[in-house]
């Protein structure tokens, strides 16, 4: 590896942890505890990734994020910090941030974070090179026809050909917005022959149809030609192409006429990466259930949708009984097996793409159960506690807390009664589900729980 990181943190064993570790991993790095010199080391080395914390006396993670992308756009970034508010994690991302990891972390979730955010900037780095050659190569052939379409009648099978050996899909456009050339790349790219596309009217391919191709025109009217424009072209068979366009003015002498050169570059590849990275931004890398931190999100969204479609929504919360114990006996390597054994309980014993798992922290777990009144939700929580019993580890077992949301509940009394009622599941001796049984409205607080 030649990538080179810089580590910003006010806590020397912080870095020193960090340091070595990435060292290990084949990384240069540079530590520092003052933001200020890692600024001013930032304006005289190239680094390819800053790892920094958020709170620091000097200067603010945010702004240090802020200051160093002004230096170096293609900077790699991640926060690592003991802040938790997610307002935190947004403003960092805003900044610039790739990536937002909690303290306290391990060692190879910081591993997956870096591997992460350098991939993602060498696939920028290569694209941004990639869309200027050939931007430079079709700048240069269009000059080319120019010079030489009044001289030498072959020019135009010279430049033919040269459209027609890229992967990307080149058009052009007449004045009524109707396509007046295709190149093979448009024709494996969007399933349609050369004679089908040219005469077609541009919006036709534009999933947003006219109304999208009247806005492309106005931005391209304003500045005269239109970057790494993003949208989705409709291929014959009706499936979407997620596509980057860049877009120009061309104008010809000859005719007094204006046309429009569009090149598509079809971004499938680097779209399912995108979704990749941002999957595994919510996910916990050990029980590959989602994580704490997606799950406030995603209870505030069931919630409102709930509330909105008048559909019943319940929560499960529960922990592993004796789990701390067990895990001191076996060792954490025996006590991750068991953690990773609850996430494939989830997901074995939840409706797929209903019912979302998530990680809360430590042993504990939550299940979002939408469209699921008490009855269905008690139904699937024995299911997940009768299945990881039967995995025998020792004499670990679930205690389960169930609540149906109530409305006009928040998501914190959702949260706060079901777990409650796993606390109350633990003190009758673990290994069963308990249900909460409101007498009162949510403001009592009042808590009536049977098994």
């Amino acid at each position: 590896m030649n990538e080179r990181i810089l580590v910003l943190d006010d806590e020397a064993s912080i870095i020193e942890l960090l340091g070595q570790h990435l060292t290990e991993e084949g990384y240069g790095c540079d530590l520092f505890t003052s933001p200020v010199e890692a600024l001013d080391s930032l304006k005289s080395t190239r680094y390819d990734l800053l790892i920094t914390d958020l709170k620091m006396p000097e200067v603010h993670g945010i702004d240090v994020v802020l200051l160093s992308k002004q230096e170096d756009s293609e900077l790699a970034v991640i926060v690592v910090t003991a802040l938790s508010e997610v307002s935190n994690a947004i403003e960092a991302m805003r900044a610039g941030a790739d990536d937002y990891l909690l303290k306290p972390f391990n060692l190879t979730e910081i591993s997956l974070a870096v591997e992460r955010a350098l991939e993602r900037r060498r696939l920028i780095i290569e694209n941004r090179q990639y869309q200027s050659e050939l931007e430079s190569r079709i700048a240069e052939a269009t000059r080319d026809l120019e010079r030489t379409n009044r001289e030498l009648s072959g020019t135009k099978d010279y430049l033919e050909s040269l459209f027609h050996s890229t992967v990307d899909a080149i058009l052009t456009v007449d004045e009524s917005f109707k396509i007046s050339f295709a190149n093979d790349g448009a024709t494996h790219m969007f399933g349609y022959t050369r004679t089908e596309l040219e005469q077609m009217p541009l919006a036709t391919l534009l999933h947003g149809g006219n109304d999208e191709l009247q806005y492309v025109y106005r931005m391209l009217d304003h500045d005269k030609q239109l970057q790494n424009y993003e949208s989705e072209i409709q291929h014959k068979s009706d499936r979407l192409i997620p596509i980057n366009i860049s877009l120009s003015q061309v104008h010809n002498p000859d005719t007094n006429q204006v046309s429009t050169l569009a090149i598509c570059k079809d971004i499938t590849q680097q779209k399912r990466l995108e979704n990749e990275l941002k999957e595994m931004s919510i996910k916990d890398s050990l029980t590959s259930l989602y994580n704490q931190r997606y799950f406030y999100d995603r209870l505030e969204s069931e919630i409102e949708r709930a509330t909105r479609q008048k559909h019943p929504l319940s929560l499960l919360l529960f922990d592993i009984d004796k789990f701390k114990p067990y895990n001191d006996c076996h060792g954490h390597l025996e006590g991750d097996r068991v953690l990773k054994t609850v996430g494939e309980v989830v997901m074995e014993c939840t409706r797929e793409h209903v019912d979302i798992g998530f990680r809360y922290g430590g042993d504990e777990f939550t299940v979002i159960l939408p469209e699921a009144g008490e009855e269905q939700a008690y139904v699937i929580a024995d299911r997940i506690r009768q299945s990881f019993e039967a995995k025998r580890f020792d004499r670990l077992t679930l205690s389960v807390g169930l609540m149906e949301y109530r409305p006009g509940s928040t998501a914190r009394f959702f949260i706060r009664f079901a777990d409650a009622m796993m606390y109350d599941a633990k003190r009758s001796g673990g290994n069963s589900v308990i249900v909460y049984k409101p007498e009162e409205t949510p403001e009592g607080e009042t808590i009536d729980a049977e098994s």
